[in-house]
């Protein structure tokens, strides 16, 4: 099924968006068509004609909602086409190409929501130019499709408790003023294939029960949502334990550990030397302690010395940390120390 957002013939069909869940594989499917077309391809005929047919990680559907606080969507997509409606045709070309530019660039993202939402626009645009009482079809035009617009620029319908992961259970009812109509909660369930072991739903006037349905779903199977310490991407995971997104972010943090196990490994090398070149020093000042007949003052002028190691090391070790000198500065400095010593227990000798 092809889209172009110019003038044609409407698409007469009722055309549907459907998602399936595979809690299994933390998969969800969505398929968006004529009902007959999306389910042969359910059953596996892959040249069903289909505008959308994309496979995602489960909970991609909840974390990528399209957000439109600003009310583009009204602005760009439906005034336009709403003007149009109501004008002469020398101005409508210039409203629908305005629109039209809109709504393909929400299609070319490929995300199936948006996608589904300017498909649905502009056909129901193209229905509305039929009927000889203008101006009643695009009451009944913007009314339906003020449904669509209106779910993007509220809150995303994704929130979860941020200690557990869990979802939060989705109320359309403190969404939409006044009573719920009935056909903001209907879902159809479908089971395509003879073994009944695939769940489909399927909506058409707006997204509300595809989203009460999905998060349903995912808190009847325990599952929560975290926040990648990577990227910081939302995404679905089995249990809390779950900390990186996709195997891009797990490639990035495996890489960023052994950066910081070199690193760690670098500090304690000369750590390890520094505090090796201190028990050489007290070994040497032990035995010219036990020494009998050892010059007091050689004694003291080596506690001396030992006290200005010290000094000079630490302050040496803390530009390493804070990397105005290299480790490799610092080891050289120190193989140098240990002559030192050895002068000093040799000239009391």
């Amino acid at each position: 099924m092809e889209m172009e957002f110019v003038r044609h013939e409407p698409c007469y069909d009722r055309i549907l968006f459907v998602l399936t869940l595979d809690r299994k594989k933390m998969k969800e499917r969505i398929l968006i068509g004529e009902e007959l077309q999306v389910r042969f391809r359910l059953q596996g005929d892959m040249d069903a004609d289909v505008l959308c047919d994309t496979t995602r990680p489960l909970g991609t559907f909840l974390a990528e909602f399209e957000h439109d606080p600003d009310g583009e969507w009204n602005r760009f997509g439906l005034a336009p086409l709403r003007d149009a409606l109501h004008s002469n045709r020398w101005k409508q070309p210039a409203l629908e190409q305005a629109a039209g530019e809109f709504l393909k660039t929400k299609f070319d993202t490929g995300d199936p929501l948006r996608m589904y939402a300017a498909f649905r626009i502009w056909n129901g645009y193209l229905l509305a130019r039929e009927p000889a009482k203008r101006a009643e079809a695009c009451d009944r035009f913007m009314d339906k499709m003020s449904h669509f617009t209106m779910t993007f620029q509220q809150r995303s319908p994704l929130q979860f408790d941020s200690d557990t992961g869990r979802p939060q259970p989705f109320h359309i009812s403190s969404r939409i003023f006044g009573s719920v109509p009935a056909a903001e909660t209907r879902l159809d369930l479908w089971y395509p294939d003879n073994r009944r072991t695939t769940e489909c739903v399927a909506a058409y006037t707006t997204f509300y029960p595809l989203i009460t349905y999905y998060l349903n779903r995912l808190n009847d199977w325990g599952l929560c949502f975290r926040k990648c310490k990577v990227c910081g991407h939302i995404f679905l995971a089995k249990s809390q334990r779950y900390e990186l997104c996709n195997d891009k972010c797990r490639k990035k943090q495996a890489l960023q550990n052994k950066r910081e196990f070199d690193e760690r490994a670098r500090e304690n090398n000369y750590d390890l030397l520094y505090k090796n070149e201190c028990q050489n020093w007290r070994n040497k000042i032990n035995k010219a302690k036990r020494t009998a007949g050892f010059p007091a003052d050689r004694l003291e002028e080596m506690l001396t010395a030992f006290e200005a190691f010290k000094k000079e090391a630490l302050q040496r070790k803390r530009a390493v940390k804070e990397r105005t000198a290299s480790p490799k500065e610092f080891t050289d400095w120190l193989y140098q120390q240990s002559s030192i010593i050895v002068e000093l227990a040799e000239k009391s000798s």
